[in-house]
Order: C-alpha cells, then sequence, then structure tokens
C-alpha cells in the first residue's frame, strides 16, 4: 500500500467524494488540493486511489486512478468477544489494538460479573474507524455490543470456539490455544471479565462446545488477555502460511 493518507469513504466509488466528514479532515487537517492523492476503503475489502479534482469548504471531489481488492487478514474469519472493563478508557484501547491487530468481529458481552453496563457505541465505531485507517487495513470489524453471553453461546457460528478462564479445578482441562486452533477454520475466542466467567456461564459453554483455554502462568487482566489471545492466534495463522509458501517454492 502506498503511503498516502487513508480515509473511510464507503461509496466514494459511485459518488466520487469523500463523506463530509473525511472531507473536513482532509481540508482542515491535512489541507489537501486539487492534484493531491489519497487512499481510500470501503471497509469491505476495496481500496481506490484517488487524486483530487476539486475543493471548497465543505467538499473534496476525487476522481479514482486505481482499485485493487485485499483479502482477509486471516483465513477464515475471526472474532473476539470479551466482557468490558469499568475502565471505558482500557476498552477502547483493547478495540484499537485488536482492530491493527486484524480482528473481524468484536463483541461485547454481558454477563454475570460485568462491570459495565452502558456503552457509547457510536463513541466505540469511531475509535474502530480510526484505527483501520491509521494501520492501513481495509477491512472494518463488525462490532456487536451488550450481547447476553446466553445469545453468543446459542447462535455463533465459528467452528472453533475458545473460553480463557481462570478456574484450574474445573474439567476439562484448560488447553494452550496452539492445541486448539485449526488452520483456517473462523475461530471465537471469548474473554471473561475481571472477576472471570462464573462456573455455571463456563459449563454451559463448555456444552456447546467451547473448549477451555489458558494464556499462560500470568494473571492477565480483561484487555490483556484479549490482545495476548489474538496475537497467539496471529502467530500461529503466519507459521502455518509460511510453511504452506515454503513446501510450494520446494515442489
Amino acid at each position: 500500500m502506498k503511503d498516502w493518507p487513508l480515509f473511510y469513504a464507503p461509496e466514494v466509488k459511485e459518488q466520487l467524494a469523500l463523506p463530509e466528514s473525511e472531507a473536513q479532515h482532509a481540508l482542515r487537517v491535512l489541507r489537501v488540493r486539487p492534484g493531491d492523492e489519497l487512499l481510500a476503503t470501503d471497509g469491505r475489502g476495496a481500496l481506490y486511489e484517488l487524486r483530487v479534482t476539486a475543493t471548497d469548504r465543505r467538499q473534496c471531489l476525487v476522481e479514482l486512478t486505481h482499485e485493487e481488492r485485499w483479502q482477509p487478514y486471516w483465513r477464515g474469519r475471526l472474532t473476539l468477544a470479551l466482557a468490558p472493563t469499568k475502565s471505558m478508557e482500557r476498552i477502547e484501547w483493547t478495540l484499537e489494538k485488536a482492530v491493527e491487530l486484524g480482528v473481524d468481529e468484536l463483541i461485547l458481552l454481558r454477563v454475570k460479573h460485568s462491570e459495565r453496563k452502558h456503552t457509547n457505541i457510536a463513541r466505540l465505531e469511531r475509535i474502530i474507524e480510526s484505527a483501520m485507517k491509521q494501520s492501513h487495513k481495509a477491512w472494518l470489524p463488525e462490532l456487536r455490543v451488550d450481547v447476553p453471553f446466553a445469545e453468543l453461546l446459542e447462535e455463533h457460528p465459528a467452528a472453533v470456539k475458545l473460553i480463557a478462564h481462570c478456574r484450574e479445578e474445573l474439567q476439562p482441562e484448560r488447553r494452550l490455544i496452539s492445541d486448539c486452533w485449526q488452520a483456517g477454520a473462523d475461530t471465537l475466542v471469548a474473554i471473561g471479565p475481571e472477576g472471570d466467567f462464573t462456573e455455571e456461564e463456563l459449563q454451559r459453554a463448555f456444552e456447546r462446545g467451547y473448549r477451555p483455554i489458558t494464556l499462560g502462568e500470568s494473571r492477565l487482566r480483561t484487555e490483556t488477555a484479549g490482545l495476548v489471545a489474538l496475537q497467539w492466534l496471529h502467530t500461529l495463522d503466519q507459521m502455518d502460511r509460511s510453511a504452506q509458501s515454503t513446501t510450494t517454492r520446494q515442489e
């Protein structure tokens, strides 16, 4: 990707103009002028190279000079489901970093020990959008908030479902992510609140095919655990891709 400013413009191909909020940033902060070149994405994998054709106080008109399609970052869809912390600043930071890692879906859970009952959805959406642009991604993750844990257990279609917890006495025994990972499979990892999932919640998850995992010996905060799990999955995926690429070259 060229090192040009990236904008989120879902309809730019049809409208040949940046959305008003993006146009204001381009005009007032970046001070773009006709002839300047920009990047835009629709958040669904399309990446556009644009040239500014005209500007005024409210509009930034463009022409499309090149279009390409980016493949998803993971083979399979990756979902992070976690119970939001009491500190909104910490959960916002977590979502931002998850987007940088290339997650496909973010779910904020409502569980027994939830510490936060209300979230500012519009603000979280802006943070996710900003993180996508800043990290030069072409896929905007889906965000779902205040999802009851029972609903997640009943409805989510991921093939591999992992749940991290700290209750060593429970069966089945917790495994490492690397023992549960399947290359190319849609994967969901669930992270509980500071007070952890209840035993009842965990048993219900096990009954529905969730596999218990451990993230190591250290006791981690919710936001840290979520990012550790994502990075672990990312590393496994990259190692497998590298191994396949090496095998292909040898053949």
